[in-house]
Parts: structure tokens; C-alpha cells; sequence
């Protein structure tokens, strides 16, 4: 009887350490071994009947494999303790047995057990730490703005705010004061995206008054940067300022800077007419924040995280953002062929900036593969998790089937990109296709002295993205495909009686692009 093996995921996310009692159950040929059967025989008769369970925490964007954390092996049934830390964790669950075998969990703490397709979009949101550090931070801002002019509280809340949102690694006074700075710049941040829109100069004197910053704006361009149609009085054309005209110009502004500071000053005091002008508006633009508070609580805490020197003396939910993954699937309808070879999947991606890729391809077929091409280069990306960066043209995901049986039904091909932040890569159009254009060539061919077993000339007349493939009835023969352009070189690959370039450029022009088979 064929061994029985299968794997699933383990999803637990918890603000307390948590414990799962996990079973494993063998299941067992029926019928006794026999009292003549030897002790020695028994023994090895159980090392092929016993089921093993591993559990190992598990990255679908590392190529690293780790040591299992639990390990069962039992020819019957056996229970062990699983212990985790507070955080988010993921593990694998391989098994196998004989004929079978059964796993069971059990646990205070809530968990998943599944599928991929079942893990995966929990690990797209937030862990339970990220979120519950960012809730709060946003309740004591919101607790601060509702008491902005209640002289008792607001000294109290400052202070609380101050705790919650800087870290106590950070000890020096400079490190808490840069983290203050990104801190302050990430409520003006959170307001801006909260309502879409520009503020207006009441707004950003509310909002220095409630972070405390009068320089919060100074390295905003669009604020501090004078705008580029103001024109001059006829009176100061053709000719430059005197040194008392400098001298009052410097004295007004000074006069105008102390009273923007004495009113920010004032604006910090509750019940001066300022504090009560900034706190009205205070309220009514924390009405919209307040009207989706976990996606603007979390635009906060991302924000500090994103734009910190020292991320990992932040917070403790930094731990689990190794588990955090985006992914996106594109799905094309399986096109049956009776030849040998069939083209599935070619479409150019975008990458929009730097970032660590897993690509997975789910194949209603046997013998699927998939390339990938920088279309700068003309290179083969490989296909272990590989650090894409952007380039002019994109990249472009191939898939071939060889010798595809036709699935049952309307089967579909998919292929899903898996990285650990946003934006994923981008399609070149809208959607993706499977239906391609073929031109087939196929005779009796004889290679020549020169070893040359065929050549086709191709006369290009608009720009064409292709996908050339080459075969030979004899499988061992060793063969290489070139695209020649006046002789030269242009793209070439070898393969033993088969090969396939995935990606090649012919471009539109008076010229014949001449495509020569040399063995």
C-alpha cells in the first residue's frame, strides 16, 4: 500500500503566549502480527507502519527551510504540547503514515488549520499586535483632541500619548526627539490621506498646535515654496532694494514670525481664544478620522514604522512582520492542444520598485514551466525567490505546457506573485490572454556539412512580441536555436531536442530578420 503523506498550515495569532495540544493518530493494516513473529521483526514491521508529524515555521517569501519546532513519530497515538510566544505565527505540517493517519488540535487560543489558499489571506492584514499598538495610539490621540481645551487632562494625556507611541528603547533625548518628529509628521500624514485633500491654513495651525510643532510644515514644498505666479509691484522693477528697506523688510517679518509663534504658543494653553479656535477644528476634521478609525489608526503606526532610523527598537509587533504577505493571482482559461507543445500564459509585468518575488504557477497540467525574462536584458530571471527591480520594458511571465493531456471541463491556469510588500507588480494591459497566433513550420530536414538543419526567413511588419519553439523527433539530439539579423546573433538558446526561446522582440523595419535553426 502507497504511503499516505499530505501538509497543511498553521495559523495563530495571539496578544498572550499560547499552547495547542496537538494529536497524532496512526491508522494500522488490520489484523494481529502473530505470536511467532520475532521481536525484532515486530520492531521494524513498526518502523514501517508508524506516522510522523512534523511542524516547522514556514515563509512563502524565504528560501530558507527551518528546523521543525515539534516533531511526533508513533506507531499508535500520541499527544505533545505546542508552546508559542505572543505574536503571529505560521508553521507547515507535513505527515505521513502507511495508510493513513489523523491530527488533532486543541488549544485555548484561536487558531487556523488549512489549505494555502486558506492561510494566505490572513497573513495580507495586520497582526493582532500591529493593530492593537496602532488602536492605541489613535485612542489617546482622540482622547487628546476631545480634551484639547480642558486645562485638567491635556498636560495627563500629552504624557500618555508620549509613553504609547515612543518605544522605551529609544532613551536618549535626540532619539526621542527625531521619533517625535516622525511621529508628528505621521498625524499630518493620517489627516491628509483621512480627507483627501489639501488642508486649509486653519487646519495646519490646529494641527501644529496639537503635535506641539510649529516647524511641522517647514519641509513640505508645497507649503513653504512660493508660488511661481506672484509678481512683483511695478515700484521694485528694474531696480534693488535699499539697505533700510532690507532692514524694515527684516523687521517685519521678525514682528510677523513672533506673533505666528505667540499664537501657536497660545493655541498650546486650553481656554485662550486660539486653544478654543484649534480645538473647534480640531473636532470637526476628527469626525472623518473617526469614521474609519482602524485604517486610519493603522495609516498612522505604518507610517512611524516606514519612516523610523532604528525599526527594529520600535514595537514588538515588528517581530511578526516577517509573516506579513501580499499576493495577486492571474488566471487564464486552459486552451487544449493535440500537438506537443502549447504556449499558455505571456504577458508583460511592471515592476513598480524594488522587491523580494516568489512567483507559484497552479497547472491544471503536468509539465508546466514557466519562465521569466527582463525585457531590458533579454535575460532569464531565475526562479527561486528573486529581488526584482524596475526597469523600462518589464518583465515577461511564460508558460508552456509540453505534451499537455486536455483537463476535464474548463480548466484554468493560474499563476500568483507573492511578496512581502505593496504595490505588487502590474499588468501591461488590463487583462491577461491565452489565446495566441501560431505559425507552425514542420518537414523532413537533414542537417548539412555545416550542421545546419534548417533556416527560415521572417520579414517583420509591425512589432511583434514571439515565442519560438524547436523540436526534433530524435530526443538526444543536441541542437541550438538562433535569431540571426544580417548574420548576427541576436537572441539564441540549446536544448536536447527541444528548445524554446520564451521572449523575443522582432521589430518592424525594411530589413528581413532571418531565423536560422543550427544543430
Amino acid at each position: 500500500c502507497s504511503e499516505v503523506r499530505g501538509t497543511s498550515y498553521l495559523y495563530v495569532d495571539s496578544l498572550q503566549p499560547s499552547q495547542i495540544l496537538t494529536s497524532l493518530s496512526a491508522l494500522l493494516p488490520c489484523g494481529d502480527m502473530g505470536e511467532e513473529t520475532s521481536h525484532v521483526e515486530k520492531q521494524l514491521s513498526g518502523v514501517h507502519r508508524s506516522a510522523v508529524l512534523l511542524i516547522q515555521p514556514h515563509s512563502w517569501t524565504s528560501r530558507q527551510s527551518q528546523l521543525p519546532v515539534l516533531t511526533i513519530k508513533t506507531t499508535y497515538s500520541k499527544a505533545a504540547m505546542l508552546s508559542l510566544p505572543a505574536g503571529r505565527h505560521v508553521f507547515c505540517l507535513h505527515a505521513h503514515g502507511t495508510l493513513g493517519y489523523h491530527i488533532h488540535l486543541c488549544s485555548k487560543t484561536q487558531f487556523i488549520l488549512g489549505d494555502e489558499e486558506t492561510i494566505m489571506p490572513y497573513l495580507t492584514k495586520e497582526s493582532v499586535r500591529f493593530t492593537e499598538q496602532a488602536s492605541a495610539i489613535f485612542r489617546t490621540l482622540s482622547s487628546m483632541v476631545a480634551c484639547f481645551s480642558d486645562e485638567q487632562k491635556l498636560p495627563s494625556l500629552r504624557e500618555t500619548l508620549e509613553e504609547t507611541h515612543c518605544p522605551h528603547s529609544i532613551s536618549s533625548s535626540t532619539g526621542r526627539w527625531k521619533h517625535q518628529k516622525v511621529f508628528n509628521s505621521a498625524v499630518y500624514h493620517m489627516v491628509c490621506e483621512a480627507l483627501g485633500r489639501k488642508l486649509t491654513s486653519g487646519e495646519h495651525f490646529a494641527l501644529q498646535a496639537l503635535t506641539g510643532d510649529p516647524s511641522l510644515l517647514a519641509s513640505d514644498p508645497e507649503i513653504s515654496a512660493p508660488t511661481s505666479d506672484t509678481k512683483p509691484s511695478e515700484m521694485w522693477e528694474d531696480r534693488e532694494p535699499t539697505d533700510k528697506e532690507i532692514q524694515a523688510a527684516i523687521i517685519l517679518q521678525a514682528g510677523f514670525r513672533g506673533h505666528l509663534v505667540r499664537g501657536r504658543l497660545n493655541a498650546l494653553k486650553p481656554g485662550t481664544k486660539e486653544n478654543l479656535q484649534a480645538s473647534k477644528i480640531l473636532s470637526d476634521m476628527w469626525l472623518k478620522i473617526q469614521s474609519d478609525a482602524d485604517k486610519h489608526a493603522t495609516i498612522l503606526l505604518r507610517y512611524i514604522i516606514n519612516n523610523s532610523e532604528k525599526k527594529g527598537e520600535l514595537y514588538s509587533c515588528l517581530q511578526d512582520e516577517s509573516t506579513r504577505i501580499t499576493f495577486a493571482d492571474y488566471s487564464v482559461s486552459f486552451q487544449g492542444t493535440a500537438h506537443s507543445w502549447g504556449l499558455v500564459f505571456r504577458e508583460v509585468l511592471l515592476v513598480p520598485e524594488e522587491m523580494l518575488l516568489v512567483v507559484r504557477v497552479f497547472s491544471p497540467v503536468p509539465n508546466c514551466c514557466l519562465y521569466v525574462v527582463n525585457n531590458d536584458t533579454g535575460e532569464e530571471v531565475e526562479m527561486l525567490p528573486h529581488v526584482y527591480k524596475p526597469n523600462k520594458l518589464g518583465y515577461t511571465f511564460v508558460a508552456e505546457v509540453i505534451k499537455p493531456d486536455i483537463p476535464a471541463g474548463h480548466a484554468k491556469w493560474r499563476m500568483r506573485l507573492i511578496s512581502s510588500k505593496e504595490p505588487l507588480p502590474k499588468l501591461s494591459r488590463e487583462t491577461p490572454v491565452s489565446t495566441f497566433s501560431v505559425k507552425e513550420f514542420q518537414d523532413y530536414y537533414v542537417p548539412n556539412n555545416k550542421n545546419l538543419i534548417c533556416r527560415y526567413c521572417v520579414q517583420v511588419m509591425t512589432d511583434v512580441l514571439g515565442t519560438i519553439q524547436f523540436e526534433t523527433s530524435d530526443p538526444h539530439v543536441l541542437i541550438r536555436l538562433s535569431v540571426l539579423d544580417k548574420e548576427k546573433e541576436m537572441a539564441g538558446n540549446i536544448g536536447m531536442g527541444f528548445v524554446v526561446l520564451p521572449v523575443f522582440f522582432f521589430l518592424a523595419n525594411k530589413r528581413q530578420n532571418s531565423l536560422g535553426t543550427l544543430a
